[in-house]
């Protein structure tokens, strides 16, 4: 009895420490991700980039905590067009949502992987036609 149950373990053990294996692509994250779809049925006429991203995901907008503790102002997104620096959030107000096929948020810890460089509050990516 002992053996089977020693037998039982080990094979629970062993399945268990084997690396699982996905194939396709990586799904979006939904969370930090504004895809085409959500946009057209979002369309309002008027609204620029601001206004849609406020409405859909209003954590884009929020501020980070601050990098060090002597410097208490807040820390905010860049907000890249095409995979180039666009600005600051206020920059997304004056930004027509025509022609946008996604939002996505880049949390502040991928951005040295993505750009290069540590951004502290994180970077929106606007992706055009």
């Amino acid at each position: 009895m002992r053996r089977l149950a020693f037998a039982g373990l080990l094979l629970f053990t062993i399945a268990g420490c084997t690396s699982a294996t996905t194939s396709g692509a990586t799904p979006i994250d939904k969370r930090n991700t504004i895809t085409a779809e959500e946009i057209a049925n979002a369309r309002t006429s008027g609204w620029f980039a601001y206004d849609l991203i406020s409405n859909l995901r209003p954590h884009f907008l929020r501020s980070q905590s601050p990098v060090y503790l002597s410097d208490r102002a807040p820390v905010y997104p860049v907000v890249y067009l095409d995979e180039m620096v666009h600005g600051d959030l206020e920059s997304l107000r004056s930004l027509s949502i025509d022609g946008i096929t996604s939002i996505q948020f880049i949390p502040p810890y991928d951005t040295t992987a993505r750009f290069g460089q540590t951004l502290q509050g994180g970077a929106i990516v606007i992706r055009t036609h």
